[in-house]
């Protein structure tokens, strides 16, 4: 496989960060932004801003009309995405290489200022409304494990709220209100954008219309720490829901720094991928990070394991099964079989995600956003950390802390939230 060459990384006099990550893609380039604001940043009162304010960032723009940026990007054959994460807002498009210098000043015109008007705040909440009717309250496991286990894991707020919205919070913000917001965290010094494909010709073009986007703070940016104390004790909560068909549960554990610790957080990463085949009676669901995608968040994140358990059976219970299972990946142990095939399979799901139109620019432009290094991901191989030792530490690691679980029933049957 040809090597592909290393991607610069540049800041532009008004704060903002550019990425250019060329790669042969049969003409095919991606664009990313990526806006340092997620849910964790959202005012205790106003959950689910971040989240507006990516459905608001397709809303139109000072020469865009409202809708016009997924029309110019459809009308070239392109795709558009949007995502908001714990700590960071992820906005991306998909087109034909000759596209880029247009896309990117789409991509400037509305890091400039999206338009901002009572009219377009309503529609968004009603689309944010029945995003939430649709793909949380109205599907079976909507919101699991994100939804309950947090509020069991951490104390803060800022760690535990639905990053989805409070809906009829939302629909009490003001332009006004949404124009702080967008001052203050969408400061081109808060923003990566990356190139990634087919796009050394516009590499020149887009780092000038980039760099006309206005700077809007000039003291220093506040602190993006997130600590949260570790539990002291197991914790274990039954909730109920009325989208819940049947009993489901999950138990979540504090991952290490992946800047600090980085084999070791690979190391567990490749945990997640060889439980549920070392396992396959447990029908465990296994993440590393709140979505499945490592690195994705800052510290503190979480490995997830989830399952639907036996009647009757409790948190504590279920626990000590999970701790059994990694127990038998520690260093007195024999390594289980499932490693000897280990190698394969990790290397399949990383051809699977690497196939996805837009991913590398996607991981590329939230490495350098949320730990300063675009590359990270190639510290944190899965495949790099199936060593006997390594993989024996990460079990030790999970192992050597308190952890929360939750058991959440259908309605009626367990305890109400």
């Amino acid at each position: 496989m040809t090597a592909r060459p290393t991607p610069s990384v540049e800041t532009l006099p008004n704060g903002l960060t550019l990425v250019v990550a060329p790669a042969v893609t049969a003409g095919v380039a991606t664009v990313a932004v990526h806006v340092g604001v997620g849910s964790r940043a959202e005012p205790a009162a106003w959950s689910g801003l971040a989240h507006l304010f990516e459905h608001l960032m397709f809303a139109g723009s000072a020469h865009v009309e409202p809708g016009g940026h997924f029309a110019a990007v459809e009308a070239v054959g392109g795709r558009v995405g949007g995502h908001t994460r714990l700590d960071h807002t992820e906005l991306f498009d998909v087109v034909p290489a000759e596209a880029v210098p247009d896309v990117v000043g789409l991509e400037a015109d509305r890091l400039a200022g999206p338009r901002l008007a009572p009219d377009t705040l309503a529609t968004q909440v009603d689309v944010i409304r029945a995003e939430v009717a649709q793909q949380v309250t109205g599907a079976p496991y909507g919101g699991f494990p994100w939804l309950y286990l947090p509020p069991v894991m951490y104390p803060s707020p800022r760690n535990t709220h639905d990053g989805y919205g409070d809906v009829s919070a939302l629909a009490e913000v003001t332009v006004e209100d949404c124009a702080r917001f967008f001052d203050t965290w969408y400061d081109p010094r808060r923003v990566v954008v990356t190139l990634e494909g087919d796009v050394t010709a516009s590499a020149d073009a887009a780092r000038e219309l980039l760099a006309a986007v206005p700077r809007r703070g000039t003291g220093p940016l506040p602190p993006t720490g997130l600590d949260e104390p570790l539990l002291t004790a197991d914790r274990h909560e039954v909730r109920a829901a009325r989208n819940v068909p049947e009993p489901v549960w999950a138990v979540g554990f504090r991952l290490p720094d992946p800047v600090r610790s980085p084999a070791l957080h690979a190391a567990c990463t490749a945990l997640t991928l060889l439980l549920p085949v070392h396992a396959p009676e447990l029908r465990l669901t296994a993440r590393s990070g709140w979505y499945g995608v490592p690195a994705d968040a800052r510290s503190p994140d979480a490995l997830v394991l989830s399952t639907h358990p036996r009647p009757g059976v409790t948190g504590g219970q279920l626990t000590a099964g999970m701790r059994d299972l990694l127990a038998q990946w520690g260093r007195r142990a024999p390594a289980p079989p499932v490693l000897r095939t280990a190698a394969a399979r990790l290397r399949l799901v990383q051809h699977q995600r690497a196939e996805r139109l837009g991913h590398r620019a996607r991981r590329l432009g939230a490495c350098q956003l949320l730990y300063g290094d675009a590359r990270l991901d190639e510290s944190l191989d899965p495949a790099a950390a199936l060593d006997r030792d390594l993989l024996a530490d990460a079990a030790e690691h999970l192992l050597d802390q308190h952890v929360a679980s939750v058991l959440v029933e259908p309605a009626g049957t367990g305890e109400a939230p």
